[in-house]
């Protein structure tokens, strides 16, 4: 398959930067692989112990984003994307972190927070680190891999309702993708996309942009996201299914495709059926899936009505978890069949939904 590449980080101004077709590996890889026997005794390549300060003590992916304080997915995004990797191998075939590759990503990590595009972060840190020592005395979270706060998301939401008012569609497309990359997908949707589309709401409702805006923001959002989906469904799936729709009369899906997308980083089975899904069709599929979770997104209370699904059968749901404001008259309806769980968030909803399938 083929593989995109970026080349800024949730930067105000992207220009330069570029992809090509997508496919291949999810971003960010498998976060589901565990920390255990992060540390190697014996690689089956020696480094030169006159260029990596300590080669004989190895790392896993799990255990380096510990000590570095950078998510596992965006470590798996820089080893495929731009080589800032494992280099060693060990005699069982595992890939391992010489203490010089984790100095080498130390420092790029370093870079991206000061303003340099990953690409150009990755070239500099690979001709420029050759001692592990000097770079990673500090201690094992010298570099940490910190979001910009504040002005920085401040100035990318700006830059980002710049291109929305511009309809320019490319940049907004290269922006979005440069922030998942650099923040993530859940903090990246938290921080500067759920923002952004609030930001292009209110506009709108002031007379300051019109709909075809909010359709560019929302196409692009959902362009970006389904790309990562793709790119994730490539790995088999180690959960049960889980099933994830919106509400009868819910018009808005982004969200779906936001969890669709974390989900799939953590190798989750998933039915996607997108927006204004009627009771019936939800009941069809539940019996054609057999999903031992079902996700329903709401975001406004007029369409926060809970559907009335068997409690028995192929169609009876295991699970059911509500996401999105608009069950807050949940209280106010008959008990939902089976066990029902609300969730607030990207985050809680992925960590409850990975919980109950894992």
């Amino acid at each position: 398959m083929q593989r995109r590449d970026k080349g800024r980080a949730d930067d105000p101004d992207p220009q330069g930067s570029g992809r090509s077709a997508a496919g291949g590996n999810p971003p960010g890889g498998d976060p589901t692989a565990s920390s255990q026997s992060d540390i190697a005794a014996v690689p089956t390549a020696e480094p030169d112990p006159d260029v990596d300060g300590n080669p004989s003590v190895l790392w896993g992916v799990g255990a380096v984003s510990q000590r570095l304080g950078i998510a596992t997915p965006t470590l798996r995004t820089w080893d495929r994307r731009y080589g800032m990797g494992p280099s060693i191998r060990t005699e069982g075939g595992h890939r391992r972190y010489s203490e010089l590759d984790v100095a080498r990503v130390a420092r790029m990590s370093q870079l991206i927070a000061e303003g340099v595009p990953p690409a150009q972060a990755a070239q500099v840190s690979q001709r420029s680190v050759h001692d592990s020592t000097a770079v990673l005395a500090r201690g094992p979270r010298a570099f940490p891999h910190t979001t910009v706060t504040g002005r920085g998301v401040s100035m990318t939401i700006a830059a980002m309702l710049r291109a929305v008012r511009d309809l320019d569609s490319a940049t907004l497309g290269k922006m979005l993708s440069q922030t998942f990359d650099r923040r993530g997908l859940v903090g990246g949707w938290s921080d500067v996309v759920a923002p952004l589309l609030v930001a292009v709401g209110d506009e709108w409702a002031r007379g300051d942009i019109g709909i075809e805006c909010e359709h560019l923001v929302s196409e692009c959002v959902q362009t970006e996201l389904r790309y990562r989906i793709r790119a994730g469904q490539g790995r088999r799936p180690v959960t049960a299914p889980v099933l994830l729709a919106s509400a009868a009369d819910e018009q808005h899906a982004l969200a779906i495709f936001a969890l669709a997308a974390v989900l799939t980083e953590h190798r989750v089975s998933l039915r996607v059926l997108s927006a204004r899904t009627p009771t019936p069709a939800l009941i069809a599929a539940i019996e054609r899936t057999s999903p031992r979770v079902v996700f329903l997104w709401s975001s406004l209370p007029a369409t926060g009505l809970v559907p009335r699904l068997p409690t028995a059968g192929r169609a009876a749901v295991p699970a059911l978890v509500l996401g999105g404001p608009g069950w807050d008259r949940l209280q106010l309806q008959p008990a939902a069949p089976g066990r029902v769980v609300r969730v607030t968030d990207l985050s809680g909803a992925a960590q409850c939904i990975t919980t109950m399938v894992g």
